[in-house]
């Protein structure tokens, strides 16, 4: 029968290895001849399948990745250590590779792991620093990630542990990435909220929080499981599971990340074995709930920490599991292993010595990180590479190991180290790496914003915050102890450029520190990555998501704005990236009550503040502080706005500062939208933080205050003029009970012209507003106006259908980006010839005849701009010869003379240029 022989091939072939092959082979062929002729080419593909699998998986490698968290560079045996055991990574730096010069892609997680995934620097994917639990800006899906890589090539992927590429559901953030959605087929003990918080034994809840704090759904070793033996565990049994298939396990252990808290009996081992160092901090939580005192207990021991050294030698026997299994499974020669982490050690805990610094910090101690890979009979035994690598190395370098191209789309700034792998004591050509971690402020463990670069034996850092570069020569001062930096001042501006250049290369952004308010509170933000795009924007036809970059068409309306709903704000930080491209004006625009009233103005050569016109004060518009700057068309910048009671300033950086203050400012905020004039401007990587007044805010102030003027825009005397008559209008009425009594009688005479003669002095924002209220009325009273209304709405629906069904995927967008695009593919349609899209014209001729009945029944509520004006003009000069019309006229015209007047020789600034532009003008 054909079920048993085909239970019979499957059998054989999941039993089949290298010793009993070729009996297995003798069997089949016994098999085939008592099998039935009519069966014999069915068994003859399947056979011929199942060892064409057979082979295919067994020329491709398994892949094991274990990742320590902070674990720093001489923490192991094999790297030096004499205090924590590791016999079992050991015994992997025995059986393969040790490099000395690994690096991290960042001295802290989140930038580790997207560029691990990745393939890039953390600088051009945008993950710069530790995602925050309420973070919107998780790894892009756009991504190709190097386990969708693998699993699109037949393997089986799994991870274990730490992610830390996303914001949490439980902590509000918009968007929750999960393995799943970067190619993991499976994963396990993934955190779904903040990490660190030393609850590592069942069941993970950490002092009186509602939930776990990392997806265990039950317990499976006892009352005592510990995390890390249960992920070792998970681990092992992902690789048993998977032995017939190729592999890659990513196990990403929480370990040793603070608060450390390792099993009791591992610990009093390591106490007894080394007392423990001084306690970096008085007080540890562990301790207080379970009736100590102070850190008792070791938790922050600086130096032999006993936990640190407790929850490494847990690590370390996973590893000794994972191997064993390995080798039990027969596949141990078909497996690359690889161990690394993510960063350097936590200074609070531990000593990276000989390095300088640690976690956090762009020293030696922060990115250097331990690196063993084994690869039995493909990688030397017993072996020391110098080799300069970082861990972007790693996607390109895997999938050369296992014979893979890299996806055309992904760019990859990393480079194969296979070579290196192979043949690790030759001498490499010098290479160039990269860091790039601007901060907002200092890392509550020391680091500070920073960039460095290393080329050769040679490395500097540039400090963002003082503007201060570092030098040193590695190659003899590994512990960084000497700046070099004035021996080489030419050297230094050498590397500082390239620094730069390569910053350009990939658009790394270096925001502004705030200078006024501390930031509290992420209440909005997007990244517009792939899928993660926030429903409030409001989008028209003129904005659209274009490589996830919110762009503005150039094909637009001359002047369009892209609003934000929902969204209250009073004192804030506001962040944006942006490019003017071709643009010659674009604007963050902020209100209250539907009404905006501060403004920020970018133009290719300044930027500069402006408040509105506000009828509560009453205000009038104002001309703020402005800075030059030359704008790159081409570059990306990073703008920081800072929203404080009556202040408010905008900066590139801290000397490139437009400063204000206004009462109109101090106001609680639900306006925030983008401008931009036609050119094709575009905006990026959108925060609103609440604030508060800065522990330092008044200190810094005159300092502040100092730097808004160093920067004035060069102007002409007309446009000076321009400027100042409008801001002495605001200081006059606020100042001058004269000329506000002269505003007063300009403003009573135009009310009385535009409700004596409505037709000629109503604003086109009036005339609109009524047009709108007619409307209202006739759809709650009169049917026939709705019937003509519905049908439109009918005829436009059916277009959309027809698009959608053309686009299958503009159904799942939401309702604000699914109009855009329908917006934008209509007007692509209809450039068409109607003979290439006869069913679409047929659609839009029944809506345009809908719209034609419509207006033709009710063309008063279809009047435009130009109507209104030619309706205006006509009824002007209908009236122009009437008497009462003629002294209204004259009365106003009277008036505003006797207002400009004043306010041109009463400002005495005005008054000053007023007299110098007259005098240029003379001949």
């Amino acid at each position: 029968m054909p079920t048993p022989a085909h239970c019979l091939l499957a059998s054989t072939c999941q039993k089949c290895d290298e010793k009993s092959e070729l009996e297995d082979h003798i069997k089949m062929l016994s098999l085939w001849a008592r099998i039935r002729p009519c069966y014999l080419t069915v068994l003859l593909i399947a056979f011929t399948l199942s060892d064409s699998l057979s082979v295919c998986h067994a020329e491709k490698p398994n892949i094991i990745f274990v990742l320590a968290d902070d674990l720093g560079w001489s923490e192991l045996g094999c790297y030096g250590n004499g205090f924590n055991e590791t016999p079992n990574l050991d015994q992997l730096a025995n059986d393969g590779v040790r490099f000395t010069q690994a690096y991290a892609a960042a001295p802290v997680c989140s930038p580790y792991r997207a560029a691990l995934l990745t393939g890039q620097h953390p600088a051009r994917i945008g993950i710069m620093d530790y995602l925050r639990p309420n973070s919107a800006n998780a790894l892009s899906t756009s991504h190709t990630s190097l386990p969708e890589v693998l699993s699109n090539h037949g393997y089986a992927t799994g991870m274990v542990g730490k992610w830390h590429l996303t914001g949490y559901e439980y902590h509000s953030a918009a968007h929750e990435i999960k393995p799943v959605d970067h190619g993991f087929q499976w994963d396990f003990a993934r955190e779904v909220k903040g990490v660190g918080n030393g609850a590592n034994f069942w069941p993970y809840v950490f002092r009186q929080q509602p939930i776990r704090w990392l997806d265990i759904p039950a317990n499976k070793m006892g009352a005592n499981e510990f995390l890390i033996d249960r992920m070792n565990e998970e681990a092992v049994q992902f690789v048993r599971q998977h032995k017939n298939q190729p592999f890659f396990l990513y196990l990403s252990h929480y370990a040793v990340h603070s608060i450390l808290n390792g099993k009791p009996a591992l610990v009093q081992k390591y106490r007894d074995k080394h007392p423990p160092g001084k306690s970096s901090r008085e007080k540890c939580y562990l301790c207080e709930d379970s009736g100590h005192k102070g850190d008792s207990l070791n938790h922050w021991a600086s130096d032999h920490n006993p936990h640190l050294a407790a929850m490494l030698e847990s690590i370390d026997d996973g590893v000794g599991m994972l191997r064993q299994e390995l080798k039990d499974l027969g596949i141990e020669k078909n497996t690359i292993f690889i161990f690394s982490s993510d960063n350097g050690g936590e200074t609070n805990v531990t000593t990276n010595h000989p390095l300088r610094g640690g976690k956090s910090e762009l020293y030696e101690g922060g990115i250097r990180v331990p690196l063993l890979i084994s690869w039995p009979e493909k990688v030397p035994r017993q072996a020391i590479s110098s080799v300069c690598t970082t861990n972007t190395d790693f996607y390109p370098t895997i999938l050369e190991a296992v014979g893979l191209d890299a996806p055309d789309k992904q760019i990859l700034d990393g480079q194969s180290t296979l070579a290196a792998w192979r043949q690790p004591n030759t001498n490499p050509p010098v290479r160039t790496l990269h860091w790039h971690y601007p901060l907002d402020q200092p890392h509550f463990l020391g680091g500070r914003s920073a960039a460095a670069i290393r080329r050769g034996k040679w490395k500097l850092i540039d400090f963002f915050d003082t503007g201060e570069a570092e030098l040193y020569a590695l190659d003899t001062d590994i512990s960084e102890t000497t700046n070099r930096a004035a021996e080489h001042p030419e050297l230094t501006t050498e590397l500082k450029q390239e620094l730069a250049t390569w910053q350009q290369h990939v658009a790394a952004r270096i925001p502004s520190p705030p200078l006024l308010i501390q930031p509290r509170q992420l209440t909005f933000a997007d990244h517009f990555s792939d899928g993660q795009i926030s429903p409030r924007w409001f989008f028209n036809k003129d904005w659209s998501v274009e490589n996830e970059i919110l762009t503005r068409s150039k094909a637009g309306t001359d002047s369009t704005r892209i609003f934000l709903k929902d969204t209250t704000f009073s004192d804030a930080l506001i962040r944006f990236d942006f490019r003017l491209g071709d643009a010659n004006d674009i604007r963050l625009v902020t209100g209250t009550g539907g009404h905006y009233n501060s403004v920020i103005h970018i133009r290719p050569n300044q930027f500069f503040l402006q408040t509105a016109k506000d009828p509560d004060g009453p205000h009038f518009s104002y001309r703020h502080g402005e800075c030059a700057f030359q704008f790159d068309p081409k570059q990306w910048y990073s703008m920081t706005v800072e929203f404080l009671a009556d202040e408010l300033i905008a900066h590139i950086d801290s000397n490139h500062i437009a400063y204000a203050k206004h009462p109109v400012i101090n106001k609680q905020r639900q306006y925030f939208a983008f401008q931009s004039d036609r050119g094709a401007a575009q905006f990026d990587n959108v925060q609103i933080f609440t604030g508060s007044l800065g522990s330092n805010t008044e200190a810094n102030r005159p300092s502040i205050l100092a730097r808004a003027n160093r920067h004035p825009v060069p102007k002409t005397l007309q446009e000076q003029f321009a400027i100042e008559k409008v801001n002495a209008h605001e200081r006059l009425f606020q100042n001058d009970p004269e000329y506000r009594r002269l505003i007063i009688e300009v403003d009573r005479l135009d009310q009385q012209k535009a409700e004596r003669f409505p037709e000629v002095f109503r604003t086109h924002k009036q005339i609109k507003k009524s047009i709108s209220e007619m409307r209202k009325k006739l759809h709650a009273e009169d049917p026939r106006y709705k019937e003509l209304l519905f049908a439109t709405y009918r005829a436009s629906r059916e277009i959309d259908q027809y698009v959608i069904a053309q686009h299958p995927e503009y159904s799942s967008l939401p309702a604000n980006q699914q109009k855009e695009r329908l917006d934008k593919w209509n007007a692509a349609m209809r450039e068409l010839p109607r003979e290439k899209a006869k069913e679409y014209f047929n659609l839009l001729e029944i809506e345009l005849e809908a719209q034609r009945r419509l207006e033709t029944a009710y063309p008063q509520l279809f009047v435009s701009d130009e109507g209104i004006a030619q309706s205006r003009k006509v009824k002007r000069e209908s009236l122009k010869n009437i008497p009462e019309f003629r002294d209204y006229i004259e009365k106003r015209a009277a008036a505003w003379r006797a207002q400009q007047d004043y306010l041109l020789t009463h400002d005495q600034q005005l008054s000053g240029l007023n007299e110098r532009l007259l005098n240029s003008q003379t001949p």
